[in-house]
């Protein structure tokens, strides 16, 4: 079950009902563990197994940390077995084929991956560090329902314990504009979601067979991909944003107009915002430390960091799944943030032409570096990349709407840089905090989900199918 899901929209309004007439924190709380939970077990009850390994190994270490004070060395201890956990289950294949190993696996995880593995780790791992630095006391509800809690369970953002825990000391009361501000971000995420489905579907074809497929095709192509993993991960946390809203709870945001970067750094400050982070603040600063610690002189120290971007830029590429290609567009986005730094010498543009031209050629690396990202392998890299230089034109007409996708992408992306400005600021104040604009998102949202549902049917009478469509969520694949 995701969000978009007919199950999950025909339980989220029951869901907020029964929650609000809980009054004590603990109940609350209690009640959004269980329905997390389930939430977590609807496609495969086993995706609980991991999680609660998780809950119970760090809970542990909280409880006898408390008495024994063991310190760094046990909290470098129990992050060891998170990675422990996380490379077995999700990257078991990958380090079998590329060290040559027989790695065995439980039956049950043979054929799938655990959903949400890698966001709830990160953040127990954030969590240890967090709570070894306040040396606080941590109850077993609140800590569980911090990994589990079910607007951020399966795709993000990655949250801190710092920033979420205290907000489940005190009991959520029914605020009418926390509704109207959580109805606006699911409504916004609900509709960049209903366009990323049917391009994916467009586009596709085309990505499983390029070798078939003319220079033209494989551009839309390119260009639908480019435009469907914004809006369908950017959609899905928006709706995830949306839900703990109107619960009551804030999560940060996690996108913020990526499109309109004019250098890498800016981009990846923009981009999965809390991923880069997490990134950034657990893995490169560490890194960056230990070089400035350790060696010496200037340009030993600049070809240090050079290998420590590339190196973390890999491990961000294999984030998002077990296989070279992941790795390859990791080490290719880590060519550009160093190649921009030695170009540019950490200098902005001076004029508009010279932004607009930075973020151009910023936007066309990620363009192709998007490539590596999409393809299923190496083979089918080489297959995109060779087409490229073949005639053809688009054989499916459709393909054409990716365009309008990428344009839709585009303003929507305005709207987030120029949020600060006085009319963007005022519309979006009208929107989520007044009664009007919380009559607007909830037609704008029975809108999309009639249009959904038209879509869903048209599918039906055309295949012949004898169940509604299932709805895709990309990063189910990562």
């Amino acid at each position: 079950m995701i969000y978009s899901d007919y199950s999950f929209l025909l339980l989220l309004p029951p869901l907020l009902v029964w929650f609000y007439t809980l009054r004590s924190a603990i109940s609350q709380n209690i009640f959004l563990l269980i329905v997390s939970i389930l939430f977590l077990a609807w496609t495969n009850v086993w995706n609980l197994l991991p999680a609660f390994v998780v809950l119970g190994v760090v809970y542990q270490w909280f409880s006898l940390d408390m008495h024994y004070r063991f310190g760094w060395r046990g909290a470098t201890w129990v992050i060891g077995f998170l990675v422990f956990q996380l490379a077995y289950l999700k990257y078991r294949g990958f380090l079998a084929d590329s060290l040559g190993l027989a790695l065995p696996a439980p039956a049950v995880f043979a054929l799938f991956i655990p959903l949400g593995i890698s966001f709830y780790t990160f953040e127990a791992i954030s969590a240890v560090v967090d709570i070894e630095r306040l040396k606080s006391r941590v109850s077993a509800t609140n800590w569980a329902l911090f990994i589990m809690f079910l607007p951020h369970l399966i795709a993000g953002p990655i949250v801190r314990w710092r920033l979420l825990s205290p907000q489940f000391k005190k009991a959520k009361q029914l605020c009418w504009c926390q509704l109207g501000v959580g109805l606006h971000f699911f409504t916004l995420g609900f509709l960049k979601k209903l366009a990323a489905d049917p391009i994916g579907r467009i586009i596709d074809p085309v990505w499983s067979h390029p070798d078939h497929s003319g220079r033209s095709a494989l551009l839309l192509a390119l260009i639908g991909f480019y435009a469907q993993l914004y809006l369908d991960f950017s959609g899905y946390t928006d709706m995830g944003r949306g839900i703990a809203r109107m619960l009551g709870f804030r999560l940060p945001l996690n996108f913020r107009a990526p499109f309109f970067a004019h250098n890498p750094s800016e981009f990846y400050k923009r981009w999965h915002v809390s991923l880069s982070n997490w990134i950034r603040t657990f893995i490169y600063d560490t890194l960056a430390v230990a070089v400035f610690r350790r060696v010496r002189g200037r340009k030993r120290q600049n070809h240090a960091l050079f290998a420590v971007v590339l190196f973390v830029m890999a491990i961000f590429g294999l984030w998002h799944g077990s296989a070279w290609h992941f790795v390859l567009f990791g080490v290719a986005q880590g060519f550009v943030i160093a190649g921009w730094a030695l170009v540019t010498k950490g200098r902005a543009p001076r004029s508009w032409t010279g932004w607009l031209f930075s973020l151009t050629v910023l936007q066309l690396t990620w363009l192709l570096s998007l490539i590596l990202f999409r393809a299923d392998n190496l083979a089918v890299v080489g297959q995109f990349l060779f087409g490229l230089a073949r005639q053809g034109t688009s054989s499916d007409p459709r393909l054409r709407w990716c365009l309008v996708a990428v344009a839709g992408t585009l303003l929507a992306q305005a709207v987030d840089y120029h949020v600060r400005q006085r009319a963007v600021a005022s519309s979006l104040h009208f929107l989520r905090t007044t009664v009007k604009g919380a009559i607007v998102a909830s037609v704008v949202l029975i809108a999309a989900l009639a249009l959904k549902v038209s879509f869903d049917a048209e599918r039906i009478a055309s295949s012949g199918a004898q169940s509604a469509p299932t709805t895709s969520f990309i990063y189910f694949h990562f």
